[in-house]
C-alpha cells in the first residue's frame, strides 16, 4: 500500500509545482521589444511640420503581432495616437517607417509626457499593452517653422556646399540637410514627409532611380508649394524621372561661362550648357544672350533649372556663390504664395480649432425653447398647488398628494428630458464645415471640421480620403483630463485608399471634432468673364460645378460685393454698381457673427459661414487680385460615419481668385487695400506684424523700406499722378522719406500724421512702385508701431 501512496503524493507536488511555475513560464514566453528612432530629415524638423519617424524594433523574445502606436499633440486639447500594423519573428530586428502630419514638443501644454510610444500585442483594441525597452519618447532637433531646411540629394553633399548659410528674406537661419549619405534611411514615399522641406537641391542624382512611391511623393510636395533646384547636366531629361517634362530648359551642347555672368567675385570659367526655354518655362535670370536660370510653375510650387552646372568645383568655391544663390532663389521666392512675416501666426490647424471649430460644435438641438419651458413649469405649478388642493379637498383625499407630487414632477420632468433630447435621441449628430480654394487646373485644396454629437456612448469611426491630414478634438478633455494620453482618446489607421479615425469611448452625448487639410482631383471651378467701369461691374458667372452654389460674392479689400446663387451648369448675369474704380485683394478682416449667442437654426448656419470666411482671411489669402466666394450645402470631400446612423449638416465654401477686366477714365483713386507692401529692414528681414488687422508691426532695426506696387492697369493707364496721401505715420517714433524716382534721392516729409504730395508723378516708377524709407528713433526701436498707408490719385492718359 506504500508505494502507491507515494506515487500519489508525487503527482500532487508535481502538479503543484506546475500550477506555481507555469505563470512564471508564460511570463518569460513573451515579445520583448528593444525600440530605437531616428526623426526627421537628417534627424531635423520643424515645430509644427510633418516628418517622417524611423523605427528600428529588435525583438529578443517571442514572435510579436499587433500595433505601434505613436501619440502625436497640436495643441493643449487636440491629438492622435496614429497607429501602424506590425509582426516581428522571434529574433527578428524589423525597420518600419511612420509619417505623422506635426511635429510638436509633448510637454510644451504643460503636461509633462514621459512616454508616446506603445506596442498593442493583438492589436489596439485588444487593450494588451506590451512594454519596451530602448526609446520611450520621441524627440528631434526642432527647427523654427521660419527655417531654411535645404534637402541636398547628391553623390557628393560638397557638391552643393554652396548652398550652405544662405540668408534669405523672411527666414530665421538655414539647415542643408544630407538625404543620401549611407546611414539615411530611404527617402519619403508619402508627401507628408517632405512637409519641412523648403526647396530640394539635386545635383549628380537620379530621381529616375527612386521607386515611383517616393518619385509621386515628391512631385506631390512640390505642387504643394515645394521648389526642386535642378542643377546643369547633359543627362539631366533622362535623371529626372516624373519632373522630366516638367523641366523649363532643354539642355543643348555644353559650353564654359565667363565668370562676369555670375557677378563679380567669380575668377574661374564656370562649365554650362546652351539651352532653349520650354515652352511652359520661364525665363528667371539672362545676362546678355545667356540664360542661367528658369522656373516652370507646378501647382503652388516651381521646377527651378539652371543651365551651369552648380556642384562644379570653379561654381561651388567661388567666393561669389553665396551672394549669387542669395539673389537667385530670393527672386524664385517671390513667384510662390508667400505668407507674411507674422509674429503672433497660428497654424492652420490651430487657428481651425477655435475659428471654425467652436461654433461648428454648436449644435441645434442645444437650444432649447425658454417660453416653453416657463409654461411646462408653471402650468406644473398650477397644477400641483391650487388645482390638486382643491380636487383633492372636495373629494375628501387629501392624504394621496404625498404620492401624486412626486409622480407628477416624475412626470413632468421626463416630458421636459424628452422635448430638450428629441433631436439628440436615436440618431447622431454632424455638422461638416470645410472652405477650399479652386485651383487653375480644378483641383481644390483646403481645410475641414467634422463635429461628431453622440447618441450613445462607445466608439465611433470615421473613414477620411486620401490625402488628408487628420487631428482630432473632444469634450474628453476636459479640466480634469488634459493628461488623457491620445491614443485612449483616438486613434488613426492610413490606410492605402483611406484614413481610418476611431473615437474611443465616447460618452452620451459627448461632441467630439476632426480637423484637418485635404486636397481633392479635378472637381470643377467658375467661369469669369467680368467687367468693371465707371464703378459699374457687368458680365457672367458660370458655376461648372456639379451642385448649385449660394452666397456667391466677390471679396475685395474689406468690400463684400453680394449677388446671390446660381444653380449646377448654369450662367449668372452680373449687373451691379460698385463704389470702386478697380477691384483688388480682398483684406484680412476680423470675420465674426456679432451675436455671441444664436437664437436660432439661422444664426448657427451665419456662424459657421462667418468662422470659415475669417479662417480662410488669414490662411488661404495669398493672392493679389479679388477673390470670388459661394456656399453649398454638399458635402465635397468624403468622410463619412461608420457603422451608425447619423443627421448631417455640411457647408462648404469655395474661393477662387479672379481677374476683372478693369476699365479705367477719368479722375481714379486708389487706396492701399489695393496696393501690395511689402516692409524690409535694411539687411533684407521682414517687419514682424503683430495683427493682421490693426496692421501693427514690430521693427528692431532702424532704418525699414516700405514698398508699394500698384495693379498694373493702374500703373500702365495713369498717364498724371496728382496727388499722393500718406495715412496714419507716427512721426514720433519714425521719420518719413519718399524717393523721388527721377532724381533718386530720398525726400524727407514734414513731421504731421497725414502729409500730402501734389503733384506726384515723380515718386511713382514706370512699373507702380512707391519707395518709402522709415528712420526709427534709437528708443523707438522694438516697440509696436502702425507704418503709414498710402492713397494715390491721378487721370487717366486720353
Amino acid at each position: 500500500m506504500r508505494e502507491p501512496l507515494w506515487k500519489s503524493f508525487a503527482m500532487m507536488v508535481l502538479l503543484a509545482g506546475i500550477i506555481t511555475l507555469w505563470p512564471m513560464t508564460t511570463a518569460f514566453a513573451a515579445p520583448d521589444l528593444h525600440v530605437s528612432v531616428k526623426t526627421g530629415l537628417d534627424q531635423k524638423t520643424k515645430e509644427g511640420k510633418g516628418a517622417p519617424i524611423v523605427f528600428t524594433i529588435e525583438n529578443k523574445g517571442t514572435a510579436f503581432t499587433g500595433d505601434l502606436i505613436v501619440n502625436t499633440t497640436v495643441s493643449q486639447s487636440g491629438g492622435v495616437g496614429q497607429s501602424i500594423e506590425l509582426a516581428i519573428g522571434e529574433g527578428e530586428k524589423q525597420t518600419v517607417t511612420m509619417i505623422v502630419d506635426s511635429i510638436q514638443d509633448p510637454a510644451m501644454y504643460g503636461n509633462p509626457v514621459k512616454k508616446n510610444i506603445f506596442f498593442y500585442e493583438n492589436g489596439w483594441r485588444s487593450g494588451d499593452e506590451i512594454s519596451h525597452s530602448g526609446t520611450q519618447l520621441i524627440s528631434a532637433a526642432t527647427f523654427p517653422e521660419q527655417a531654411l531646411f535645404i534637402a541636398g540629394l547628391s553623390d557628393n553633399i560638397d557638391r552643393l556646399s554652396s548652398l550652405k548659410d544662405l540668408y534669405l528674406k523672411g527666414k530665421e537661419g538655414m539647415q542643408l540637410l544630407y538625404l543620401t549619405k549611407q546611414d539615411q534611411p530611404p527617402l519619403p514615399s508619402e508627401p507628408g514627409g517632405w512637409d519641412a522641406v523648403d526647396i530640394i537641391a539635386v545635383d549628380g542624382f537620379s530621381i529616375t532611380d527612386l521607386s515611383q512611391k517616393q518619385q509621386d511623393a515628391m512631385l506631390e510636395w512640390v505642387r504643394a508649394g515645394g521648389t526642386l533646384l535642378v542643377g546643369g547636366s547633359q543627362n539631366v531629361e533622362a535623371e529626372a524621372g516624373v519632373f522630366s517634362s516638367l523641366l523649363p530648359l532643354k539642355i543643348k551642347e555644353s559650353k564654359e561661362f565667363a565668370p562676369i555672368l555670375f557677378n563679380e567675385k567669380f575668377k574661374e570659367p564656370v562649365p554650362g550648357f546652351l539651352v532653349e526655354k520650354s515652352p511652359e518655362g520661364t525665363v528667371l535670370l539672362q545676362k546678355e544672350d545667356t540664360i542661367l536660370a528658369a522656373t516652370q510653375m507646378v501647382g503652388s510650387g516651381m521646377v527651378l533649372q539652371t543651365s551651369f552646372a552648380m556642384g562644379s568645383e570653379s561654381f561651388r568655391s567661388s567666393a561669389g556663390a553665396k551672394s549669387f544663390w542669395t539673389d537667385l532663389l530670393n527672386k524664385s521666392s517671390q513667384l510662390l504664395k508667400q505668407r507674411p512675416s507674422q509674429m503672433y501666426y497660428s497654424a492652420p490647424t490651430d487657428d481651425l480649432m477655435w475659428s471654425v471649430g467652436e461654433t461648428n460644435e454648436l449644435f441645434p438641438s442645444f437650444k432649447v425653447s425658454s417660453p416653453l419651458l416657463f409654461g411646462i413649469i408653471l402650468v406644473y405649478i398650477i397644477l400641483v398647488i391650487p388645482l390638486l388642493y382643491f380636487f383633492l379637498r372636495k373629494k375628501d383625499k387629501r392624504e394621496h398628494a404625498w404620492w401624486i407630487i412626486p409622480a407628477v414632477a416624475v412626470v413632468v420632468s421626463f416630458a421636459i428630458f424628452a422635448y430638450g433630447g428629441k433631436d439628440r435621441l436615436g440618431n447622431s449628430q454632424l455638422q461638416h464645415s470645410a472652405v477650399y480654394l479652386v485651383e487653375p487646373d480644378n483641383t481644390l485644396s483646403g481645410y475641414y471640421t467634422e463635429s461628431l454629437l453622440t447618441d450613445k456612448a462607445g466608439d465611433f469611426t470615421f473613414s477620411i480620403q486620401k490625402p488628408s491630414t487628420v487631428t482630432t478634438n473632444s469634450s474628453m478633455n476636459s479640466i480634469f483630463g488634459n493628461n488623457i494620453p491620445a491614443h485612449n482618446r483616438a486613434i488613426l489607421e492610413r490606410g492605402a485608399a483611406e484614413e481610418v479615425l476611431s473615437f474611443r469611448n465616447l460618452g452620451f452625448w459627448n461632441v467630439a471634432s476632426i480637423y484637418g487639410q485635404t486636397e481633392l482631383e479635378a472637381v470643377g471651378s467658375f467661369d469669369v468673364d467680368l467687367k468693371l467701369e465707371k464703378q459699374k461691374l457687368t458680365g457672367t458667372i458660370t458655376n461648372n460645378f456639379p451642385f448649385s452654389v449660394n452666397d456667391v460674392s466677390i471679396l475685395s479689400g474689406s468690400k463684400t460685393i453680394e449677388l446671390g446663387s446660381i444653380p449646377a451648369g448654369e450662367t449668372m448675369n452680373v449687373e451691379k454698381e460698385v463704389k470702386a474704380t478697380a477691384l483688388g485683394a480682398r483684406s484680412s478682416t476680423q470675420y465674426g457673427y456679432m451675436n455671441p449667442v444664436a437664437t436660432n437654426q439661422d444664426d448657427l448656419i451665419k456662424m459657421r459661414k462667418e468662422g470659415l470666411l475669417g479662417f480662410s482671411s488669414t490662411h488661404m489669402n495669398d493672392f493679389l487680385s479679388p477673390t470670388l466666394s459661394a456656399t453649398t450645402d454638399t458635402q465635397i470631400m468624403e468622410l463619412t460615419l461608420n457603422d451608425r446612423k447619423a443627421k448631417n449638416s455640411p457647408i462648404s465654401m469655395l474661393l477662387q481668385p479672379i481677374t476683372i477686366d478693369t476699365k479705367l477714365s477719368g479722375a481714379v483713386k486708389v487706396d492701399s487695400d489695393l496696393m501690395e507692401m511689402q516692409l524690409l529692414s535694411s539687411s533684407g528681414y521682414p517687419a514682424e506684424e503683430i495683427d493682421e488687422v490693426t496692421k501693427e508691426y514690430i521693427f528692431t532695426e532702424k532704418e525699414y523700406s516700405q514698398t508699394w506696387q500698384l495693379p498694373q492697369d493702374f500703373a500702365k493707364e495713369v498717364g498724371n499722378w496728382t496727388k499722393l496721401q500718406l495715412f496714419g505715420a507716427d512721426f514720433n517714433q519714425y521719420d518719413v522719406s519718399l524717393l523721388n524716382v527721377k532724381t533718386g534721392n530720398y525726400e524727407l516729409l514734414e513731421g504731421k500724421s497725414s502729409p500730402t504730395v501734389e503733384p506726384a508723378s515723380d515718386y511713382v516708377s514706370k512699373d507702380g512702385k512707391v519707395m518709402i524709407k522709415l528712420n526709427f528713433n534709437d528708443s523707438q526701436m522694438g516697440e509696436p508701431s502702425h507704418p503709414p498707408e498710402l492713397r494715390l490719385t491721378g487721370e487717366v492718359a486720353k
